[in-house]
């Protein structure tokens, strides 16, 4: 029994109506069509992207140290394997650092550039117990309280409560008590 050729006799009879036309396919964009920057014209003539070529790969890591998809970088796939290859090995040969991120200089804010300012100071105190970023951070919170200081003010409750700690075990440290000190050793609260 062929069910086709029964089919086309009667469309009723199987599927109560008639045939639903083919879904059209979505058409596929060629990659030519869009227009490339001097950058990937230059990468796409290459006939291999090495790991050496730090100012090349530099250029395609994000901020966060996210390796750019192919619909940013618009290269081929076979150039956009070379070059996650590429990026994976300079960063195992610690030519590029694993938390690499770009100059302040080298890019441009897509936010407001005070929140941006904001950000930047923040990972120094955080990073780098920065003073100065302390106190800009703190003179900005009193001109500008529109803007984003909760990672700042998170980490500044932290850094407080961490002197409140040390102070609170070098004092009884001074008057004898080390059952905090063995608390830590035993892995439970002191008593």
């Amino acid at each position: 029994y062929d069910f086709k050729r029964s089919r086309e006799k009667d469309p009723k009879q199987f599927g109560g109506g008639p045939q639903t036309p083919v879904q059209p396919r979505p058409h596929k964009m060629n990659d030519a069509f869009w227009d490339r920057t001097p950058l990937q014209e230059r990468i796409l003539r290459e006939d291999r992207i090495r790991w050496t070529d730090v100012d090349i790969l530099r250029q395609m890591v994000a901020e966060n140290g996210y390796i750019l998809p192919r619909r940013t970088t618009m290269l081929s796939k076979r150039k956009q394997l070379q070059l996650v290859k590429a990026i994976r090995n300079a960063q195992q040969m610690a030519l590029i650092p694993w938390d690499w991120r770009p100059q302040d200089f080298s890019v441009m804010p897509l936010m407001d550039p005070l929140q941006f300012l904001v950000e930047r100071l923040t990972d120094r105190y955080l990073d780098h117990r920065d003073l100065r970023a302390q106190a800009m951070l703190k003179v900005m919170i009193r001109r500008y309280p529109e803007l984003k200081f909760k990672r700042f003010l998170k980490g500044l409750a932290q850094r407080n409560k961490d002197k409140a700690e040390a102070s609170k075990q070098s004092a009884e440290e001074a008057q004898g008590d080390f059952s905090r000190i063995l608390s830590r050793y035993r892995g439970g609260k002191a008593e």
